[in-house]
């Protein structure tokens, strides 16, 4: 019995197709065949945006959570809505920054842990830790006082994978900042001079 080759453009364009046809037009047919090299440079460029829009629906979610649990936030939604919706996704502050009755800095990470496993890369894991300094002591560019601030390093779900890398990252920061990062519960007692992790989903 004769083995089936392999073709690899069959497996691309099957895989392509298979995608927009899923996830975007409904239909199934050969867009794959309808593209030039130059269009799919050109969709691999606007792809490059997919980031920074996984990052913006979850501080936007990060936004309601925070209202639902701070009175003060909820009465000025609109403000902060507005300030991400003013930021540029390469600014280099804080994702969220809330001043006033109530001072609250986060930062919001979409690194889904690596092969599907139960922990961060080695990259991911460098950026989450840059981030949970940056908390807890200040940005260069930024003049709001972290010292006075609640601290949230928001996570997005990407199911129990995501927890048990979170979990994974914590047990091996060094000692002295392990004891500043806590998974945040509902029954915390919030600090201002603790790292809460939040998962958004």
């Amino acid at each position: 019995m004769m083995s089936l080759t392999y073709d690899r453009e069959a497996e691309l364009k099957e895989r392509f197709n298979q995608f927009i046809a899923n996830k975007i037009t409904g239909s199934n047919e050969d867009y794959y065949s309808r593209m030039s090299v130059e269009d799919f440079e050109d969709i691999k460029t606007t792809l490059k945006d997919i980031h920074n829009i996984i990052t913006y629906k979850t501080t936007i979610r990060f936004i309601d959570w925070v209202s639902d649990r701070f009175p003060y936030v909820k009465e000025n939604y609109q403000v902060y809505l507005e300030q991400v919706l003013k930021s540029r996704p390469n600014d280099n502050g804080y994702d969220l920054i809330v001043t006033g009755e109530v001072n609250i800095i986060a930062e919001i990470k979409c690194n889904k842990p690596i092969n599907n496993g139960y922990k961060f890369g080695s990259a991911q894991r460098n950026g989450i830790v840059k981030d949970i300094l940056g908390l807890l002591e200040g940005k260069s560019k930024v003049k709001s006082n972290p010292a006075a601030a609640f601290k949230f390093l928001v996570i997005y779900d990407f199911g129990d994978h995501t927890l048990s890398a979170a979990q994974h990252l914590i047990k091996n920061l060094q000692a002295d900042l392990k004891e500043k990062v806590e998974i945040y519960e509902d029954s915390n007692l919030l600090t201002t001079d603790k790292v809460y992790v939040v998962f958004i989903k």
